[in-house]
């Protein structure tokens, strides 16, 4: 795998700095974190992650506990929106702009960044199960049976997952009418369709190509791009796994499922935050979570 600059951080003591801790006016930090059932191991090394990440804006996941509340008011942050999934799944969008308009679903809030400065923000959680890359190496899970092609996998994938990716891109097409950039978080349990290639495949990464429903629907009809991977378009060299520093089952699949998509803005960074690790381009001591996080940083025209 490609090395990148590295932060290190024990007990809260940077070490190392990436080069991008300067925050122009008009840069945007964005972050998605699946928090691990409302932070995992420990909810103050949960606030430290993102504390250290730098983060402006924060999608979280497995939003339990009062969990998000607790992180804002720890980074003396206001803006705690709540809300759930289709399927209940609890989630958060927490930010130091405050919000002025949400979407219906509530799955988007819009945020002022500035003096007649606003971006819109989405965060999503969808289905967890079934979980096709285990359903192709025949690993069980959830009680699904074995899938054999990319077609079977796409379409379990698009069964699971397609009512939250239709709406989410329903309300991301009406708020693009603003002309405004928009920004969409998420723990997809899916893996991204720029993943899976054939290159990915004969490389040994992955079991086949399969075109992940999630995300190409989401690019596709809304123009959502993939921060990390149009940083690093070497699916190869910089594979940018999110899943899992806490292996759940034998023989575990190793994947990137965690994602900060984008559009009106230019992603100039972009990192996977996690343990001490080579798929780790921050490392945090004692990190709390069963998902690696993503930093994104944007400007905006």
């Amino acid at each position: 795998m490609m090395k990148k600059t590295l932060l290190v951080i024990i007990t809260g003591v940077l070490l190392m700095s990436i080069p991008f801790d300067m925050q122009a006016a008009d840069t945007v930090r964005v972050m998605s974190f699946n928090i691990w059932v409302g932070g995992g191991r420990s909810i103050d090394r949960t606030v430290a992650v993102v504390r250290e990440s730098g983060a402006d804006i924060v999608g979280i996941q497995e939003e339990t506990k009062n969990a998000a509340s607790i992180i804002a008011k720890s980074l003396g942050w206001t803006t705690v929106h709540t809300y759930k999934s289709l399927l209940g799944k609890g989630c958060a969008i927490i930010s130091k702009y405050p919000v002025v308009d949400s979407t219906e679903s509530k799955f988007g809030v819009k945020l002022q960044t500035g003096k007649d400065k606003y971006v819109w923000m989405f965060n999503q959680h969808l289905n967890h199960c079934p979980y096709e890359p285990y359903r192709l190496k025949g690993i069980e899970y959830c009680g699904f049976g074995r899938l054999h092609t990319a077609e079977e996998a796409i379409a379990s994938a698009w069964n699971a997952r397609k009512a939250d990716v239709e709406l989410t891109v329903a309300e991301i097409r009406k708020v693009q009418a603003e002309n405004i950039p928009v920004f969409l978080t998420g723990d997809f349990n899916e893996p991204s369709y720029l993943d899976w290639t054939k290159r990915a495949t004969e490389a040994g990464l992955c079991q086949l190509p399969v075109a992940w429903p999630a995300t190409r629907t989401l690019h596709e009809q809304t123009g959502l791009k993939d921060s990390y991977r149009t940083v690093y378009p070497d699916e190869v060299a910089n594979t940018g796994y999110t899943w899992t520093p806490v292996p759940e089952v034998e023989n575990e699949i190793f994947d990137r499922i965690d994602f900060v998509l984008y559009w009106g803005a230019t992603v100039v960074k972009s990192v996977i935050i996690g343990e001490k690790t080579p798929e780790s381009d921050v490392v945090i001591s004692d990190y709390p979570s069963d998902h690696r996080a993503v930093l994104s940083v944007f400007t905006i025209d």
